[in-house]
């Protein structure tokens, strides 16, 4: 069979024309350009064997990120299992909400950043890769997940800088002394409602990790533990970083929807945090919030 051909084949058993491009690539180790400038090149049956593969998995509906091992996020590559929640494009707007609050009267000045729930590691790594001088923790429960995490990292040549630690969220970190010194918290934690995974679209509920998923009774639960104590971590901003518009002492959280008010709500309870802000996605959904330590 020819490229064309496999081509059409997967285009029509998929009738999705860019995912048949995607697992073209994937399987038969192609560049995009390859599939449109060499259409009549003959492919060996193992190959086909692999797309065939590839293209049954895909219409089970496990997600193309699981078969082709790849996600992209902010610009950057990772790999992905199903050991691992997979990235989605409005987590960017948590990493812009952390750069656009990096101290502005000294870009070298050390940064030090908890990722609590890391995943593959996609928020710490694009941190890391973007704010040259910070210092990383990323903590996950999963042991599996940290492993691709640890991958991604020496993927992206930031080893050095992010340490991996497995423990429910605060868990791993009380060894490390780092109560007091963190400029940010952020997090995109488990945020669905428990009830309400079965009724999610196939790709979500059958494949993605549940313990990424599940935000037990009421979607709030890991907001609870994470706003509960997170100020014992983060920095109090001198006077003089608040006038000059720093942001250091940031807890930073992925929201789901119609979950903004509740959280809000639980941030001021603790009477710990000042200056909150929400911001929206492309969407207009409320999907970050930002609160500043006191």
């Amino acid at each position: 069979m020819k490229i064309r051909e496999a081509f059409y084949q997967a285009h029509r058993d998929l009738g999705n024309f860019l995912e048949a491009e995607v697992l073209l690539k994937s399987c038969l180790g192609l560049e995009r350009q390859d599939i449109y400038l060499n259409p009549d090149c003959v492919l060996p049956r193992y190959e086909l064997n692999l797309l065939e593969e590839a293209i049954e998995k895909r219409k089970a509906h496990l997600p193309l990120a699981y078969i082709t091992e790849k996600k992209e996020f902010y610009s950057l590559g990772f790999r992905v299992t199903p050991d691992t929640f997979i990235p989605r494009p409005e987590t960017e707007f948590l990493i812009d909400a952390v750069r656009k609050r990096l101290p502005i009267t000294d870009h070298r000045s050390p940064i030090t950043v908890i990722d609590l729930g890391t995943g593959c590691g996609n928020i710490a790594i694009t941190l890391a890769r973007y704010i040259p001088h910070s210092r990383i923790y990323a903590t996950d429960i999963s042991k599996k997940a940290l492993a691709v995490a640890e991958e991604n990292a020496r993927k992206h040549r930031v080893e050095d800088r992010i340490t991996f630690l497995e423990g429910d969220l605060f868990s791993s970190l009380k060894d490390h002394h780092l109560e007091g010194k963190i400029d940010f918290l952020v997090s995109n934690p488990p945020y669905v409602i428990r009830s309400e995974i079965d009724s999610l679209m196939p790709e979500v509920a059958d494949y993605e990790p549940r313990i990424a998923l599940d935000g037990e009774e009421d979607g709030l639960s890991f907001y609870r533990r994470i706003i509960e104590e997170a100020h014992l971590y983060l920095k109090s901003p001198a006077l003089e970083q608040v006038r000059c518009g720093a942001g250091r002492g940031c807890l930073i959280l992925e929201l789901g929807i119609d979950q903004s008010s509740q959280v809000k709500e639980m941030i001021e309870k603790t009477l710990k945090f000042e200056s909150m802000e929400i911001i929206k996605d492309y969407s207009q959904i409320e999907r970050v919030i930002v609160a500043r330590s006191r």
